[in-house]
């Protein structure tokens, strides 16, 4: 029988060590100038245990990412909808749209992994937020509006903005309000399509 670590134990500290020393480097050098050995150093702890926890270095930023952005920009409640999803759409237009911002959407892509490889720490990172999305709609359904599914509030709101990001194309607060207002306007799907 193995023992489960303890919240705020040992084990809560070396991951508080860990992230710290991660958003450190990230900031100082970049996610491509930094190594599992680099953020051992820093966070007092040997290499191989971050390679144990997190298996490469790819996997503990992203993770770092997440915990960062869930701490910094919870999913709003609003009271409706609409307002949900504004409120959380346009700070990621604004972040996406400034130079300094948007260290979790690099993360995201320096995290990707090749075609065929396995994305399975990036996708249990992920799950987070994809659990709070959900909530944030399932609570729009039981005020009886009409709320998208996860798949389409990824595919109409959140993959143009970071597709903007990507090409250099505008973004900002007019076109996260368009992009919510397409999605809210959208006929429902049926199951399936």
């Amino acid at each position: 029988m193995t023992a489960k670590p303890r919240p705020g134990g040992r084990s809560a500290r070396n991951k508080a060590a860990v992230f710290e020393a991660a958003a450190a480097l990230l900031a100082e050098r970049g996610h491509e100038a930094v190594t599992m050995t680099d953020i051992a150093e820093r966070a007092g702890m040997a290499a191989t245990s971050l390679y144990r926890r997190w298996g490469d270095v790819r996997a503990l930023i992203m993770e770092v990412a997440v915990e960062k952005l869930m701490r910094e920009r919870p999913l709003p409640d609003t009271g409706s909808l609409r307002g949900d999803l504004l409120a959380w759409a346009r700070p990621i237009a604004t972040s996406l749209a400034s130079r300094e911002g948007s260290s979790f959407f690099r993360a995201v892509i320096a995290t990707t992994t090749p075609a065929g490889a396995d994305g399975s720490l990036r996708r249990a990172a992920l799950n987070r937020r994809s659990e709070q999305m959900e909530l944030m709609l399932e609570r729009a359904r039981k005020r009886g509006e009409k709320a998208p599914d996860l798949v389409e509030l990824l595919d109409h709101v959140l993959a143009p903005l970071y597709m903007r990001a990507l090409f250099g194309r505008p973004l900002g607060k007019a076109v996260a309000d368009r992009l919510v207002d397409r999605l809210i306007a959208r006929p429902k799907r049926p199951p399936g399509g």
